[in-house]
C-alpha cells in the first residue's frame, strides 16, 4: 500500500519474523543496539513506574523490542500492580509476538483496574484483529457495562452481534443506543430493521412512523423509511426470524444442530480460516439445503480457497433458494469474478453488464434525489473496471451491446425495457451453458451495493504501528484504540483490515462528518483522507487530521468509499467515533 507513516512513527517497531526462531536470531543485534540503555536501567534497581514506562517506550520506539520487554518485566517485578506497565507490555506484544500473550498482559492490567477502558479497548482490538469473534463480543459487553452512557459502544455491539446472527441480543443493544440519542433518525431506521428481523412488526412500524413524523419534507431519511414501511406491509420478505427455511422432514435434533453450528461457521469465515469453515457450511446445507445464507457463504469460502469452479456451482443454487436482495446481488458480483478467474469471458461479460445496467438505471431514476448518507448502492465505477478487464476478450459481444445502445440513443427511444437487450446478450453468451437467474434490475438492487465485504474491521485509534514481515508484507496495528477522543487529539487513525487482498490499485477514501438528525451527502466534511491499495495489501489506515477550527465535540460518522469519486454510489462501509471535552480539574 502506498502509505507513509506519520513522522512520529517512522521508527515504530517492526517484527523481525513471524516465527519464534526468527525472534531468537534477532536478539544479539537488538541487544547490541540498546546495550547502553539496558546498562543504565540496571543502575537503578527501583525506578518509579513512570520512569520505567518512559524508558521502555523509548527503547521500543528505537527498535529494541526484546530489551523493552525486559525493562518492563523488571519494572513489573518491582511494581506488580502497575497498570501502565502491564498495558505497555500488552501494546508491545500486540505488535510483536502474537495476540494471546498481548491479551494476557492486558488481563493482568485489568486485575488492578477492571474499569480501565483504554485497556479494554486495546484487548478488544487484539481479539477482533485475530479473528476471535466471540471473545471480542464478550469484551464489548464489558466495555458497555463500564461506559453505559456512550451510545457508540451500544451501536457497535449491536452491529457485531448482528453479524453473528444473534439478532435478539443485537436488538437490545440497538434499543440502548437509540435511547441515548433519540434524535438520530438514521439510527432509528436501523432499530426498525432490527425489530422487523425478529418479527416485532408493531415496534418496527412505530419506529418508522416516528422517523416520518420527525423528518422534514424531502429529508434523505424519508425514502428509506417509506421503503421499509412498504417492506413491512407489502413485501414477501418477513424478517430473518420468520421462517427457519428448513425442509419439512427436519427433526428437532437437526434443527438444534443447524442452529448451533451457524455461529461457528461464521466465526471461522471472518477469521479467514476457510479450510475449516467449508465442512461446517456443507454440514449446515446437509441439515438444511434451503439455507441461502449458508449457500452464499460456502460459495465465498470456496472462492477464497481458489476453487472457482466449485464456487460457481454453489452460487448457481441461489436462484432456487429465494435469497435476500443483498446476498443475491453479491452472488451475481462474485460469480462474475470467478468467471474472470476461469477465463470464461463471455459469461463474465454478461454478468457484469447486467449489474452495470442496473447501476445506471438506479442512478438515472434517482439523479435528482438526495440519498441518505450511508445508503448502499451499486458502484458503477467498480463494475466498469471489471467490464474494462473483460471487454478485450469479447470484442464481438461488446460491439453488439454497444451497437444496440447506440441505436436506442440515436432513435431517441427511451421506453425500451433494458431486459430485452440484456436477454439477447445473455442468450448469445450462454448458448452452451445452463441459464442462470436474470437479475431484476427494476427493483432488486435499489439502495444496495454489489460488494458487501471490503473491510474485515475498521478500528479508530490515536496511534498506529507497522509490523513488517520477512516476505516484504506488512500489517498495520492500532495503538490506543477506542471510540472516544478528546478535542485536543492531534490525529485520529482508522486502521482497517480487508477481507481479501486487493486485486489492483484501488483508491479508498474516508470522509467524516458531524452526525446530525438528518444527514445528506452534501454536508460539509469535517475531515477526510485518501489512500490507494496496491497488489496483495490486506491492511492499511486513514489519518484524520483535525479541522482548521479544531475538533468540535459530538458524534462523527465516517463513510468509507471505494473508487475515484465519493458518493452514495461508492459508499461501502462506515465507522463512528466521538469527540469530548477534557475533564476539568477539580482543584
Amino acid at each position: 500500500m502506498d502509505l507513509e507513516l506519520p513522522s512520529h512513527m517512522q521508527n515504530t517497531p517492526g517484527r523481525p519474523g513471524s516465527s519464534f526462531i526468527a525472534l531468537l536470531l534477532s536478539v544479539p543485534l537488538v541487544l547490541t543496539v540498546v546495550m547502553s540503555s539496558v546498562t543504565l536501567a540496571d543502575d537503578s534497581l527501583a525506578q518509579s513506574e513512570e520512569r520505567v514506562a518512559e524508558h521502555a517506550r523509548t527503547v521500543w520506539e528505537s527498535g529494541g523490542i526484546i530489551s523493552a520487554l525486559e525493562i518492563l518485566d523488571r519494572g513489573i517485578h518491582d511494581h506488580p500492580n502497575a497498570l501502565d506497565l502491564h498495558k505497555l507490555r500488552g501494546d508491545i506484544l500486540a505488535t510483536f509476538r502474537g495476540p494471546q500473550e498481548a491479551v494476557q498482559a492486558y488481563e493482568m492490567a485489568l486485575t488492578t483496574k477492571p474499569a480501565a477502558l483504554d485497556v479494554r479497548w486495546a484487548k478488544w482490538s487484539v481479539l477482533i484483529r485475530s479473528g476471535q469473534g466471540e471473545e471480542a463480543i464478550a469484551e464489548l459487553r464489558r466495555i458497555a457495562q463500564f461506559d453505559a452512557q456512550n451510545p457508540l459502544i451500544h451501536l457497535r455491539l449491536a452491529q457485531e452481534l448482528r453479524k453473528l446472527d444473534r439478532l435478539e441480543e443485537s436488538l437490545e443493544s440497538y434499543k440502548k443506543a437509540v435511547e441515548l440519542v433519540p434524535d438520530l433518525l438514521g439510527w432509528r431506521l436501523a432499530l426498525a430493521r432490527a425489530r422487523f428481523d425478529v418479527l416485532d412488526y408493531q415496534g418496527a412500524d412505530a419506529d418508522l412512523q416516528y422517523v416520518l413524523q420527525k423528518a422534514s419534507p424531502g429529508s434523505p431519511v424519508e425514502v428509506p423509511a417509506k421503503n421499509q414501511l412498504s417492506q413491512l406491509y407489502e413485501s414477501m420478505e418477513r424478517g430473518r426470524r420468520f421462517n427457519p427455511v428448513l425442509t419439512p422432514d427436519t427433526t428437532a435434533s437437526q434443527l438444534k444442530e443447524w442452529a448451533a453450528i451457524r455461529a461457528d461457521a461464521w466465526k471461522l469465515f471472518v477469521a479467514g480460516r476457510y479450510q475449516e469453515a467449508e465442512p461446517i457450511y456443507r454440514k449446515m446445507l446437509t441439515l438444511n439445503p434451503r439455507d441461502s445464507v449458508a449457500t452464499h457463504h460456502l460459495g465465498l469460502t470456496l472462492m477464497q480457497l481458489g476453487r472457482c469452479e466449485d464456487a460457481i456451482a454453489v452460487f448457481g443454487n441461489m436462484s432456487n433458494l429465494d435469497p435476500s436482495e443483498e446476498d443475491y446481488a453479491d452472488t451475481m458480483y462474485r460469480m462474475g469474478q470467478c468467471l474472470v478467474e476461469l477465463e470464461r469471458w463471455e459469461d463474465a461479460f454478461v454478468q457484469f453488464q447486467i449489474l452495470y445496467d442496473a447501476a445506471v438505471e438506479f442512478e438515472e431514476r434517482n439523479k435528482n434525489l438526495a440519498l441518505p448518507a450511508g445508503m448502499r448502492v451499486l458502484s458503477k465505477e467498480k463494475i466498469a473496471r471489471w467490464l474494462d478487464k473483460v471487454r478485450p476478450h469479447v470484442t464481438g459481444l461488446a460491439e453488439l451491446q454497444a451497437e444496440e445502445a447506440e441505436a436506442r440513443n440515436g432513435s431517441g427511444h427511451t421506453d425500451s425495457s433494458p431486459e430485452l437487450s440484456e436477454g439477447q446478450l445473455y442468450t448469445k453468451a450462454v448458448e452452451r451453458v445452463k441459464p442462470q437467474k436474470i437479475l431484476d434490475t427494476g427493483a432488486a438492487l435499489i439502495g444496495r451495493d454489489a460488494d458487501f465485504s471490503w473491510f474485515r474491521f475498521v478500528i479508530p485509534a490515536s496511534k498506529v504501528a507497522r509490523d513488517d514481515f520477512p516476505t516484504g508484507a506488512h500489517d498495520f496495528v492500532p495503538l490506543n484504540p477506542g471510540d472516544t477522543f478528546l478535542t485536543t487529539q492531534p490525529e485520529i487513525y482508522l486502521v482497517f483490515g480487508l477481507i481479501s487482498a486487493s486485486f489492483d490499485a484501488v483508491p479508498l477514501t474516508a470522509r467524516c462528518v458531524l452526525e446530525t438528525s438528518e444527514m445528506t451527502d452534501d454536508q460539509h466534511s469535517a475531515t477526510q483522507d485518501r489512500v490507494v491499495t496496491s497488489m496483495n495489501d490486506q491492511s492499511g489506515y486513514f489519518m484524520l487530521t483535525p479541522p482548521k477550527t479544531g475538533w468540535k465535540p459530538g458524534l462523527y460518522r465516517c463513510g468509507l468509499f471505494v473508487g475515484e469519486r465519493v458518493s452514495a454510489y461508492t459508499n461501502v462501509d462506515e465507522v463512528r467515533f466521538r469527540i469530548i471535552e477534557p475533564r476539568q480539574s477539580s482543584s
